[in-house]
């Protein structure tokens, strides 16, 4: 089978749906509306709309031509756009038939939040997708309300890979191979961008230190805006915890992500906006004890003081509250992080939901 898919190239989504279909056998041909930051799988043909033309108001008339064109050129058996607003316009804009459209989070939730011709594109690839794939609960129920009709939505989670995600035999093992130094380790897990709120991180750092001081927080910096980012380091320098900050950038693959869920004590992720947080979901697989923010489409997967701890967004004193009482009481990290681990392994398999997608793909497909 012939797949085109609209994609972000670096999103770690895109790969692995990649990786998974090609292994398969498919023949997937990538089209990116962002230019790549690393090296693109040779498994697929990748067309490159940023190399084409990326100058930024006039890109918005030209790419759905190319896209439209390229469609034509394919002539592939389904057309999918990983996204709404984003893909999804381009994907609509080639008016190809079957077209589906995948929904991650802020592209929906965020809706009335977006400028007038954010939600006029939303609503114009909704329109014209003969199927949405929402991966979470409240996305869904978001669809229903910009009129899709129910028939045209499933949810469909994207799911954990729980053969290279879970718990380590041997955590030290793991943290020595990092190069950690001693002290609890809080991984976050988030992309350094400001839907996820690293800022309110970085202002929990210098109460959490106090605390505990040899505690060393453990910074995901990739996707990263160079803004968001700059004022991150600024905060931590201007409260003097350098000391206690490790930046991480884009890991090979996904046996080291795990290996660093594996090596901290707790992972934090604190976003205004989320479908399901498959990042979150790792940090559960691998077992570890997760501070979130109190957004609906977690509770599909977590509970408060049960699997997580959750916290108002924006709110850095809760933040830091809640990093102090998990690391002040490792009895908690521990019931929780076996908590979590039991809800993923029972629900969040990627290879079941992986199999209802292709089967998804095979019920659109021409």
């Amino acid at each position: 089978m012939k797949i085109c898919l609209i994609a972000n190239p670096n999103s770690i989504h895109t790969k692995r749906w990649v990786d998974e279909f090609t292994d398969k056998g498919y023949e997937l041909h990538l089209v990116g509306d962002h230019t790549p930051t690393s090296h693109v799988s040779p498994k697929v043909k990748f067309y490159d709309l940023t190399r084409i033309l990326n100058i930024r108001k006039i890109r918005y008339l030209v790419w759905p031509v190319l896209v439209r064109r390229l469609v034509q050129a394919i002539q592939p058996n389904l057309l999918h756009a990983f996204g709404v607003a984003s893909s999804g316009w381009l994907g609509a804009g080639a008016n190809f038939h079957p077209f589906m459209v995948t929904a991650h989070g802020s592209d929906l939730l965020l809706f009335n939040q977006r400028s007038w011709l954010y939600q006029r594109s939303t609503r114009f690839a909704l329109r014209k997708a003969d199927y949405l794939i929402c991966v979470s609960k409240g996305l869904a129920e978001k669809a229903r309300q910009l009129g899709v009709d129910n028939d045209r939505i499933e949810v469909v989670y994207l799911g954990v890979d729980t053969r290279v995600f879970h718990p380590a035999s041997d955590p030290e093992a793991v943290r020595q191979r990092l190069g950690f130094t001693a002290g609890p380790k809080i991984l976050s897990i988030r992309a350094m961008n400001d839907t996820y709120r690293p800022l309110d991180i970085a202002r929990s750092i210098p109460g959490v230190c106090k605390q505990f001081p040899m505690a060393q927080f453990v910074i995901f910096t990739y996707n990263q805006d160079v803004e968001i980012f700059r004022q991150f380091k600024t905060i931590i320098h201007e409260q003097q915890v350098e000391q206690a900050v490790r930046y991480v950038d884009r890991l090979a693959d996904d046996y080291t992500i795990a290996q660093y869920y594996q090596a901290c004590d707790l992972a934090i992720s604190v976003p205004e906006s989320d479908g399901t947080p498959i990042s979150v979901l790792e940090a559960m697989a691998c077992g570890k004890a997760v501070i979130a923010s109190d957004l609906p489409t977690l509770l599909d997967w977590a509970s408060d003081g049960q699997e997580a701890i959750f916290v108002p967004v924006g709110d850095v004193e809760a933040i830091e509250k809640a990093i102090v009482q998990l690391l002040g009481d490792s009895e908690l990290r521990e019931r929780m992080g076996q908590n979590a681990l039991k809800v993923v392994s029972q629900r969040a398999d990627r290879r079941i939901w992986m199999k209802r997608s292709e089967e998804i793909y095979h019920q659109l497909a021409r």
